[in-house]
Order: C-alpha cells, then sequence, then structure tokens
C-alpha cells in the first residue's frame, strides 16, 4: 500500500513486469504449501513486501455462521486485525463484498456508509472476492491511510485472487478431510475404549482382564491376583430389585476403583458380580494387604443390605499370586478362584490366600458362592 499521497502519485501503477513476477512467485506459493493458513500467510506477506502497501489481510468465509474470519494478516500499522478476528457478513467493506461477491474499490472511506475503521485512519479500501465455482471462499482486502491509494491495482488483486481460489478449495478440502479422518480415529479410539470397557460399571470388562493376565505370564512377569465377590448378592437382587442390584454393583467398583487409582494395579468385572484385580509384581503379603485394603473400605462405606446377615454390602477376596504353583492363566486363576470359595466358605466379608486347604474346600460344593 502507498506510504503517503506523494508515492502513490509518483508511482501511478505498478508494471507490468513487477505485476508478472509477483504473480509468479505467489503462483509457486500456493502450489508448494496445501495448508490454508500458512499459504494465505506467505500470498500476504508477498504482497505487503512488494507493493508496500500498508495493510493486507485475507479472511475466509463461513456461511453457516454467517460470518468472515482473518486467516492471514500482515500490518505496517497498528490494527485490531489479528488471525481468527471475526465480523458478520455484511459488516464494514469486508463483508459487503463478501456478502455480494464482487469486487468493492472503496477511493475515501468518508463515501462509503457503514465502514468499520480497524486500522486507525484508513482513508481507502480495496476488496476482492476469491470465488471459486460461484461459491465465494474468502475475501482478499488491502487497506491505506491515503485516499486513492488503489487505482490501477484493481485488476492485479483479481488476478491473485482467481490464481489462488483453486488451491483455497483444495486447502480446505484437505483441512475437511483431515479433520474427517481425526474424527474417524477419535470414534475408532472410543469404540475400541467400549469394547473393553464394562457397560454397567465403567471398568475394564472380562475381554481386557484375559489379555492383561497373558500378557503379565507371557512377560514372565510376577504378580498377584484379586478374585473379589460381592457377598449375598442374589439376595441384594431378589430383595431390592435388579436395578438396584445394578446400582450396587456400580458404587463397588467405582470404590475399588478409586483405591486402586494412581497404582499399576487393573481392575477388571470378571463377571456377574465378581471382580477381578491384577496387581503387577506384588508378592503374597502385599496382595493380601490389598485386598485387606478393598475388603475393609467397602465395608466402612456402609452400602445398606437388608437381606444379608450384617446389614451392609460386603465383599470376599481370594488371593493368589505367581510362582511354582500358579504358572499359566488358568492355573492361577484357579488358584485365585478356590481362595475366595474358602472366604465365602468361611463366612464372608473376609480374605483369603490360596492354599492346599482353600482347593479342597472348592471342591466340596462349587455353588455356595452366592
Amino acid at each position: 500500500m502507498a506510504r503517503s499521497a506523494e508515492r502513490g502519485v509518483e508511482r501511478g501503477g505498478i508494471g507490468a513486469m513487477r505485476q508478472l513476477a509477483t504473480l509468479n512467485r505467489i503462483a509457486r506459493v500456493a502450489i508448494q504449501d496445501l495448508a490454508l493458513r500458512p499459504m494465505l500467510q506467505r500470498i500476504v506477506d508477498i504482497l505487503h513486501e512488494e507493493f508496500e502497501w500498508d495493510f493486507v489481510a485475507c479472511a475466509s468465509i463461513d456461511r453457516a455462521a454467517n460470518t468472515f474470519r482473518c486467516e492471514a494478516v500482515r500490518s505496517s500499522l497498528p490494527t485490531d486485525v489479528v488471525v481468527d478476528y471475526q465480523r458478520e457478513l455484511g459488516s464494514g467493506v469486508v463483508g459487503a463484498c463478501a456478502l455480494r461477491g464482487e469486487t468493492i474499490d472503496v477511493e475515501d472511506t468518508l463515501d462509503f456508509q457503514g465502514f468499520v475503521d480497524t486500522l486507525g485512519g484508513t482513508r481507502s479500501e480495496l476488496c476482492v472476492p476469491v470465488v471459486h465455482d460461484g461459491e465465494v471462499l474468502a475475501v482478499l482486502n488491502a487497506e491505506s491511510r491515503v485516499p486513492r491509494a488503489f487505482r490501477g491495482q484493481r485488476e492485479l488483486l483479481e488476478t491473485v485472487a482467481d490464481q489462488i481460489a483453486g488451491m483455497i478449495r483444495v486447502a480446505n478440502l484437505l483441512d475437511h478431510l483431515q479433520r474427517t479422518n481425526a474424527q474417524l480415529r477419535d470414534a475408532y479410539a472410543r469404540m475400541e475404549e467400549l469394547s473393553r470397557t464394562d457397560d454397567l460399571t465403567g471398568v475394564a470388562n472380562r475381554r481386557s482382564f484375559d489379555r492383561w493376565l497373558q500378557q503379565f505370564l507371557t512377560e514372565g512377569r510376577h504378580m498377584g491376583l484379586l478374585m473379589i465377590d460381592v457377598d449375598h448378592f442374589k439376595d441384594y437382587n431378589d430383595g431390592y430389585g435388579h436395578v438396584a442390584g445394578d446400582a450396587c454393583l456400580q458404587q463397588v467398583s467405582a470404590l475399588l476403583a478409586y483405591l486402586l487409582a494412581g497404582s499399576s494395579a487393573r481392575l477388571a468385572r470378571y463377571g456377574g458380580e465378581e471382580f477381578a484385580v491384577i496387581l503387577p509384581e506384588a508378592d503374597v503379603p502385599t496382595a493380601a494387604a490389598i485386598a485387606e485394603r478393598l475388603r475393609g473400605a467397602v465395608h466402612a462405606r456402609g452400602f445398606e443390605h437388608r437381606h444379608s446377615a450384617d446389614g451392609l454390602v460386603t465383599i470376599s477376596v481370594g488371593v493368589a499370586c505367581t510362582g511354582a504353583s500358579a504358572k499359566d492363566a488358568a492355573l492361577l486363576l484357579r488358584e485365585a478362584d478356590n481362595a475366595l470359595y474358602a472366604a465365602k466358605h468361611g463366612g464372608r466379608n473376609r480374605v483369603r490366600l490360596a492354599s492346599v486347604e482353600s482347593r479342597a474346600l472348592h471342591a466340596e460344593a462349587p455353588a455356595a458362592r452366592a
């Protein structure tokens, strides 16, 4: 943009060779850079540097929101306009250009009704729509504090607009494709998460547990396993109803998850009223201590259960650890399950460790679990 009226008169227009060289530079930029904002910023910079215009910007059009938004700007003077600056379509010269889809060359802003001054003393403004297949995609905007600063330059800016219209369309399509791909990735990740999460309780499901267990055993890592069962849960369901039973499982699982949060423990709903916890690198004393902490916390929480002798919701926990007697998933599960049965057989609301005695008790009456 002209720095002064004298400079504008002196120049009287831009030489054809200079215009051609500028258009070639812009064409290379448009081809090389398909990311919308970087491409537009480089084009705006070129126009500002080549022609010394006070202010150059490019705004995209959002018909759905009825706004235009600044995508790139370069100014040698203080301005209100920054990237992401936006106004309604129809507002000011840029908004009018976007709405009408035609070039607006304001030789003196004092004569333009509804002019919006963002430069502090703007006297002339040239706005050219960037149109592709009849759709206004953007507006190129040049401003000056000098009246009639853009005489003889309208055709140049219109040529630039025609030149970049196709590239803006491609950049918009690419951006839309990238956003769509990101949404698809997020949706796939959510589906994956849902496929590994128990719908009722929100903790990991049996599928996740089986995968974790096999992974740890394959890696040869030492670990503890807790099998947890909500005591007298059938009586709870029968007495309060299935909706209340579901709420009970949600409360218990939420408490267990809270107690294990921040640790390496892996909690999962094993099935029905049973939960399982994998404790990486835990030995028997450690696993037993964690099991007792979980049991005590559920009891202390005081969830009502009028249909049990204690009057409260409680859990029983069986504990097993990898070692000489548990080298594969099936065996480790059986050890923990035997210990859980021993806890149920011994009166419930207690912790039991895997042992020869617990296996013997489990063999007696597997149906006594409820």
